[in-house]
C-alpha cells in the first residue's frame, strides 16, 4: 500500500514444499525406489545437510545401486572472491590478472576476472554467472551489470548475444539487432523568448 511502484526494482516469488508429517521427509518413492525424496526440509536445513547427505548415501545403497568412491573429487574449489580479499590481497590478484581489476557488477563489487572465472566453470547463462557470483544481485538487480556480462558469456563461448538466455531454453534476452535509419540531423535553432 505505501510502496511506490517506481521504486520496485524486481520482484521474488518462492516455493517450498512443506509436508504435513511435521519432519522432512527423506525416503525412497514407493512408485521408484532408486528416486530419493528429500522434501520438506525447514530450518534446520543447511546445517542438516551433511547428515542428511550420509542418510541418502545408505538409501542409495539399500536400493541396490552401485556406488564408487572418486577419489580425485576435490569438494574445495577454490575461487577467487574479490570483496572478502584484503587490500593487499586484491593488489596481487589483480597484478597477476588484470581482469579482476575491472569491476563489472558495482553493487556486489565482482569483478569481470570472477565473471569470466564463472564462465570457465560451467555458467552459461546469466542466472549461472549471478549464482556463482552474486553479479546481478545488488540494489540495480543488474540493471548495469547485465549488457557487460552478457558480452563475457559471448566472448568465452564464442556465442551471439541474442544467444544468451538469463535461466535457460525460453529465457532469451535478445532476439535480434536493430537497424539504425539513416536520420537527417536536427538543425540547431535559437530559442527566442
Amino acid at each position: 500500500p505505501t510502496l511506490q511502484t517506481a521504486d520496485l526494482i524486481t520482484a521474488f516469488a518462492g516455493l517450498r514444499a512443506v509436508g504435513n508429517t511435521g519432519d522432512f521427509i527423506i525416503a525412497p518413492s514407493p512408485v521408484s525406489p532408486r528416486f530419493i525424496n528429500a522434501a520438506g526440509i525447514e530450518s534446520p536445513g543447511l546445517t542438516a545437510a551433511p547428515a542428511i547427505a550420509e542418510y541418502i548415501v545408505d538409501l542409495i545403497k539399500e536400493a541396490g545401486l552401485d556406488l564408487k568412491l572418486k577419489r580425485e573429487f576435490n569438494p574445495q574449489r577454490s575461487v577467487v572472491r574479490l570483496r572478502d580479499l584484503s587490500s593487499e590481497e586484491q593488489a596481487e590478484v589483480m597484478k597477476k590478472d588484470p581482469a579482476y581489476a575491472r569491476i563489472v557488477c558495482r553493487c556486489e563489487m565482482i569483478s569481470e576476472g570472477e565473471v569470466r572465472d564463472a564462465v570457465r566453470r560451467g555458467a552459461t547463462t546469466l542466472d549461472g554467472v549471478k549464482l556463482r557470483t552474486r553479479s546481478g544481485m545488488g540494489r540495480c538487480q543488474g540493471g548495469f551489470c547485465t549488457p557487460k556480462i552478457i558480452q563475457i558469456i559471448c566472448r568465452e563461448l564464442g556465442l551471439e548475444p541474442s544467444a544468451i538466455t538469463k535461466n535457460g531454453r525460453g529465457s532469451q534476452l535478445l532476439s535480434g539487432w536493430l537497424r539504425a535509419k539513416k536520420v537527417a540531423p536536427v538543425k540547431e535553432e535559437k530559442l527566442h523568448v
